[in-house]
């Protein structure tokens, strides 16, 4: 089966796991539609998503209960995943399912998305480098393109990885860039955090 080949690179791996055995992976096909049914989709995935990665998290020790799950910062993980399932709405080819896998490990989370969009090389090299887009073309779907890259995913992203042969973006958060310290507001201390690293980079 495909889904069974979707899975990040052993760089990607190391980045996330301290062993590929404890490894947990998740995916999920979202059938293509119109605008509306498509986006209606994405809500369910999320909260789906959040509850899996406090779920394995409470495995790992860290105690994110009912009082402490203030502590995951839903905006950073949306801004990557929410951006990624937008711009195949906004311009998928049509009949264009997308593919999701959801990668997790004790020392980050890796989400991978499939499509054809991401076959291009020249994709491949902007993403995987950060580089800012500044061409915002229209695509099938007569929506303007890459905006969410430059303002979301690439500042929310600790690596970035795409595989152009079969088409898949791998976005990499480490665990500490989206899990706060105990007593701290996940959404608003890892903004900051981000922030800062942004500031010492420059």
């Amino acid at each position: 089966m495909e889904l069974e080949l979707f899975k990040p690179s052993k760089k990607v791996l190391e980045m996330i796991c301290l062993d590929e055995k404890e490894l947990l992976r998740t995916y999920e096909i979202i059938p293509f539609g119109t605008y509306h049914q498509m986006m209606e989709s994405y809500p369910l995935v999320e909260r789906g998503l959040f509850s899996k990665i406090i779920s394995f998290y409470n495995e790992e020790g860290l105690a994110l209960n009912e009082e402490s799950k203030r502590r995951l910062d839903y905006q950073g993980i949306h801004n990557v995943t929410g951006e990624l399932f937008k711009n195949w709405a906004d311009h998928s080819q049509e009949n264009s399912n997308i593919f999701a896998g959801f990668f997790f490990g004790k020392k980050g989370i890796c989400y991978g998305f499939k499509e054809e969009f991401f076959k291009n090389e020249y994709i491949k090299n902007k993403l995987e480098n950060k580089i800012p887009f500044e061409e915002f073309d229209k695509n099938p779907r007569e929506r303007c393109a890459h905006s969410g890259f430059n303002k979301h995913i690439f500042p929310c992203s600790d690596f970035i990885e795409v595989d152009s042969e079969k088409g898949v973006l791998y976005c990499v958060q480490f665990k500490e860039s989206i899990i706060a310290p105990e007593g701290k507001h996940g959404s608003e201390y890892c903004y900051e955090l981000r922030k800062n690293k942004r500031i010492i980079s420059e």
